[in-house]
């Protein structure tokens, strides 16, 4: 087997954002044309995740980035994990809402008629075949990496997988039934609710639970990013939403100084 999929490195998880970051962005252009064009809100939501899952892959891509690698530039670049992981929870909370109001729009606004069925087809069956396999790796790189920002992302495009399996799908019953448009807003309704819960999950774990200061922005560019004790200079991270002084202020301010 491939070592690139039995057991990727660093360097392979930024590669694949890369990738991910660069079709993502085509996608979300294609599907906000689209919708200008053809008024479907599951176009519309198409778009939207991939603008999302284009963020996300941009956030993965800033976590795995590096010029060379070391030990310690190992270990800083894990230390980012939970701050990219809560930033992709929040865009997916803030990507439910969009899905959702264009789904109400659509139900609003009733049976229309549509046009260019084919070349709709042919966009979310290619999607389908791209998304799916983005979608696969980034989850198998997400355990093996045992990275949850990894996951997440692997989840934005399962998203846009289904939403691409829905066009597809509704596309084809257009065809043939034009009375049943409701399936378009219908699908697009039930990824927004789903985006939203998985974020708020996301987030209202790290605020409760792990107790994460993800309030504070001296958090966001200080963190250590676990939420939990350090074991060098016996610092306690997260617990009230400050960072103690000391040897380990030294190290978040290197950390700052280096992050990309």
């Amino acid at each position: 087997m491939v070592k690139w999929w039995s057991a990727p490195t660093t360097k392979d998880a930024y590669y694949l954002s890369l990738v991910s970051t660069v079709l993502t962005f085509i996608s979300a252009t294609l599907g906000i044309v689209f919708y200008l064009e053809k008024g479907s809100s599951l176009i519309l939501c198409y778009g939207l995740e991939n603008c999302v899952d284009f963020i996300s892959s941009v956030i993965v891509l800033w976590r795995f980035f590096a010029p060379k690698l070391t030990p310690e530039i190992e270990e800083k670049l894990k230390r980012r994990e939970k701050r990219a992981s809560i930033a992709i929870s929040i865009i997916l909370g803030l990507l439910g809402i969009g899905i959702i109001g264009a789904a109400i729009a659509d139900f609003v606004g009733g049976q229309r008629d549509f046009d260019d069925l084919k070349l709709i087809l042919g966009i979310s069956i290619s999607s389908i075949f791209v998304f799916g396999t983005l979608t696969i790796i980034k989850f198998q790189y997400s355990v093996l990496l045992q990275s949850s920002s990894l996951h997440k992302d692997g989840i934005c495009s399962l998203i846009g997988t289904i939403l691409s399996v829905a066009l597809c799908v509704n596309s084809l019953i257009l065809g043939v039934a034009p009375e049943s448009w409701w399936i378009d807003p219908a699908v697009a309704l039930g990824c927004g609710i789903a985006s939203i819960g998985i974020g708020l999950h996301s987030i209202i774990s790290a605020i409760f639970i792990k107790k994460i200061p993800i309030y504070s922005l001296k958090w966001w560019f200080l963190s250590q990013g676990d939420g939990k004790e350090r074991a060098k200079g016996n610092v306690a991270v997260g617990e009230v939403g400050n960072v103690a002084v000391g040897e380990a202020d030294v190290d978040e301010e290197k950390e700052m100084r280096d992050m990309i």
